[in-house]
């Protein structure tokens, strides 16, 4: 009953979350790598979800009174208090490398040769998946559940250094590259979920569409 009574508000919470699940569905199911920073990573999460509060705690704590002074503009307000908390959290976050489309000990080997690049006298622990690099006094570790296809690059100690992280997630890349393309293991589930949930999106869409524009209309008008 409630996807016939404010079709909008699916439209709204749906599609940046089908946008988030097609785009590392199809990385996972590609068998190729995606290696990018925990910044990005939580960007990229952030966005995915930015539907789902919109029509949640968006709505909940909806300043009413500030949308009858000011109307659609309390809504770009919103906005930047959203993107300045998404800042804030990647900022307060440890650095950190993310590799999709890789389990942890398909990771551990590219990030051997990549910390030899780095300092040409790091040990690395296949046991631990901890490479040492001397040189530099850092403990770099491959954390995430074995078997899964997620993983990320951390250190033990607090490095904020962008150089090391930037040096680090350049020889990563390459190195992934450089490895045999592994075979498709998951992506499935992931994108029959986006396929569900835009199937739903289309049926609402095109089946109500006086209702989407009616509700957009009410939302963006307060």
């Amino acid at each position: 009953m409630f996807f016939f009574i404010d079709p909008f508000a699916i439209l709204l919470a749906l599609v940046p979350l089908i946008g988030y699940l097609m785009i590392f569905s199809f990385i996972r199911l590609s068998g190729r790598a995606l290696v990018t920073t925990g910044a990005r990573d939580i960007a990229a999460l952030a966005v995915g979800i930015s539907g789902l509060l919109a029509v949640g705690p968006a709505e909940l704590f909806f300043p009413s009174t500030a949308a009858t002074l000011f109307g659609p503009v309390v809504w770009l307000a919103l906005i930047a208090f959203y993107l300045l908390v998404v800042a804030l959290i990647t900022l307060t976050s440890r650095p950190k490398l993310v590799v999709f489309g890789r389990s942890p000990e398909d990771v551990y080997p590219a990030l051997a040769r990549a910390c030899k690049r780095i300092d040409d006298s790091s040990v690395g622990d296949d046991r631990a998946l901890q490479i040492r690099l001397p040189k530099l006094g850092i403990h770099v570790r491959v954390d995430g559940q074995r078997g899964m296809d997620y993983t990320r690059v951390m250190t033990f100690e607090p490095i904020g250094d962008p150089r090391f992280w930037q040096m680090l997630l350049g020889n990563l890349r390459f190195e992934v590259k450089q490895d045999v393309v592994a075979t498709p293991r998951r992506g499935l589930g992931m994108l029959a979920v986006a396929v569900l949930l835009a199937g739903v999106l289309m049926w609402q869409g095109f089946g109500n569409q006086e209702l989407v524009v009616e509700g957009f209309r009410d939302w963006l008008w307060r």
